[in-house]
């Protein structure tokens, strides 16, 4: 994988798996890179790598034309706020010459069974898909980030996260999801505890 300044994770191939997709040998990449046919990138270690997207280009695959934007705030009191993120990451969705597909929930990071962040799983195997874009890593999930960035990179798509994390609103809808989550639990508890005494009454 490679990242560059924007926080962009490319998905990169060794020759001998680019040459295998491509059905070509090594040496033909060697010499379409040399001939500007393929275009490739260094390693720190100064090892040849090849895009995939150099890869599907040449392979005719579908065009990577679709940026996923996804959006979140904790709840509805913060709707307001959740506008305001919408704004800026279609701002610099825009600025990357792909189609923005917008998906926003009003939800705590905690849930997985948010309507829109379903949606968006459900579309990332999709060819057209080149990129998902958040603001911060915990509007897509509170936990699992990396598992959820390596299964986009596993499928070709990149993963740009904005900014990092702003601690003062981490620290508050934290909070927030912690209270909502303690308040879940214990009302399945206590459902239960409620249950088994009415059981032992009867």
């Amino acid at each position: 994988m490679l990242k560059n300044s924007r926080n962009i994770t490319t998905t990169l191939l060794r020759l001998s798996e680019a040459a295998k997709r491509l059905g070509v040998t090594t040496q033909t990449l060697r010499d379409w890179d040399k001939n500007g046919k393929i275009t490739s990138v260094r390693t720190s270690g100064n090892q040849r790598r090849i895009p995939l997207s150099e890869v599907d280009r040449l392979s005719g695959v579908a065009v990577r034309s679709t940026i996923l934007v996804y959006a979140r705030c904790s709840t509805q009191k913060q709707a307001e706020n959740l506008e305001r993120q919408v704004g800026r990451l279609l701002e610099y969705a825009n600025s990357t010459n792909l189609k923005p597909e917008l998906y926003k929930d009003i939800g705590s990071g905690l849930n997985e069974n948010r309507k829109q962040f379903k949606k968006l799983l459900k579309r990332l195997p999709d060819r057209d898909i080149s990129t998902v874009l958040v603001e911060y890593k915990d509007r897509l999930s509170r936990y699992g980030f990396d598992t959820f960035k390596s299964y986009c990179e596993s499928l070709g798509v990149s993963v740009i996260v904005m900014n990092e994390d702003d601690s003062k609103e981490f620290e508050q809808e934290f909070s927030e999801d912690i209270v909502a989550l303690v308040a879940s639990y214990s009302a399945r508890l206590y459902g239960r505890r409620g249950g088994r005494s009415r059981a032992k009454k009867s």
